[in-house]
């Protein structure tokens, strides 16, 4: 069918609007961010954010604080919140991933650690209690990064070198005579206010090996 030169106007004519409409809506999108409380240079916590005690709430909202603050901050062990008043059943587990790197300031009674750099986490409760809360670190590399990196948090969480210096073997042992997918090596606990340990997950496939540290209450 021959096309007319109206409708041949007509084509030429729409890929423009369709362009003046997006341009349109994002427009209107940056203008409801700029006006929303994403966009404050400090925006002040709500109570379903941050907790009695400045501890961040272990809910989507306190989570999505901690995006816009960079911090996530937590007390575990003896002083701690209940599960409830940080937003979570008795026993259960939350997980969250960050939208950017950002600093974990965690407390164990008269302890505090920080760990730079944290893309995850996942909070465990048990009997009404913090349980466990697992921070995964940004920048996952080869397994012989993952050994240096624990072996560089070494002296700050007072991990037995012992170990650290077996985990090549043990990863040796694995790709011999190991089956399945990946294999995983702990490091740890340490001992003081919290105790913390940390986990190699080597995947057999990419040889890619992320490092998480877990805070459980101390003795």
């Amino acid at each position: 069918m021959a096309v007319s030169a109206r409708t041949r106007t007509l084509l030429t004519w729409l890929p423009a609007t369709v362009l003046v409409v997006a341009i349109g809506l994002v427009v209107l999108a940056t203008f409801a961010v700029q006006g929303s409380w994403w966009a404050e240079e400090n925006p002040a916590a709500s109570t379903d954010q941050k907790a009695t005690d400045g501890s961040s709430m272990l809910t989507d909202a306190g989570f999505d604080y901690v995006n816009v603050e960079g911090i996530l901050r937590v007390r575990i062990g003896e002083g701690a919140l209940p599960a409830e008043k940080l937003g979570m059943a008795a026993d259960a587990e939350k997980s969250a991933e960050f939208r950017r790197p950002v600093r974990a300031v965690v407390a164990g009674q008269d302890d505090v650690y920080v760990v730079d750099d944290v893309a995850a986490l996942t909070a465990v409760t048990q009997d009404g209690e913090l349980a466990s809360v697992t921070v995964a670190l940004d920048g996952t590399g080869t397994w012989a990064d993952a050994v240096k990196r624990v072996t560089a948090l070494a002296p700050t969480y007072g991990w037995d070198q012992a170990q650290i210096d077996a985990l090549d073997e043990e990863l040796a042992d694995f790709n011999r005579d190991g089956t399945g997918d990946g294999f995983t090596a702990t490091v740890g606990p340490s001992e003081g206010g919290a105790t913390v340990t940390a986990t190699l997950y080597f995947d057999r496939g990419s040889g890619s090996t992320p490092v998480s540290l877990t805070f459980e209450p101390g003795n």
